[in-house]
Order: C-alpha cells, then sequence, then structure tokens
C-alpha cells in the first residue's frame, strides 16, 4: 500500500510494540547518553573550547593514568574539577 507521495506506508507490528517496550528502558539511557555527547560536540566546535578541553584531558591523563597518585593527590583533582564546574555553573 502506498500513500498520496507513492511511498510505502509501514507500520509496527505488535511484536515489534512488544519489543519496543520491554526495552524502553535501555533505549531511554542510550538516547541520554547520546544527548551527553551531542553537548559535548557542540562545545568542541569552538576552537578555544576544544584546545581546552583537549588541555584538560591531557593533564587529567598525565596526572592520573600515567603516573601513581595518592588518596589526597585524587581528592585534590577531585575538588579542583567540583570548583571548576561550580564557578561555570555560576556565570551569567
Amino acid at each position: 500500500m502506498a500513500d498520496e507521495n507513492g511511498r510505502k506506508k509501514i507500520a509496527i507490528t505488535a511484536e515489534g510494540s512488544q519489543l519496543h517496550a520491554e526495552n524502553q528502558q535501555p533505549l531511554e539511557q542510550i538516547q541520554a547518553r547520546l544527548q551527553a555527547r551531542m553537548v559535548g560536540c557542540e562545545l568542541r566546535k569552538n576552537p578555544q573550547m576544544k584546545r581546552a578541553l583537549e588541555n584538560f584531558k591531557a593533564v587529567l591523563d598525565l596526572k592520573v593514568n600515567q603516573q601513581e597518585i595518592t588518596e589526597a593527590q585524587l581528592k585534590q583533582i577531585v575538588g579542583v574539577i567540583d570548583r571548576a564546574a561550580m564557578e561555570i555553573s555560576q556565570l551569567d
């Protein structure tokens, strides 16, 4: 069956509806992760923001993944990140 534009009409089957309903929660989780990635994508379009984010990731990688750090150092890093997030959230 075709619509007025000559395109084939499609409809979800009862089995497809059931499968969709059963997988609604994982689908919502995937959509949330994709949405979060899209926000990051928009940020990286600005060259200055891209540079700053890449610098941040590189420093974290050097400090956390490529050398031994103490629990106290890890707490300091987390504190710096939390304070930066707080400052950014308070910008007008």
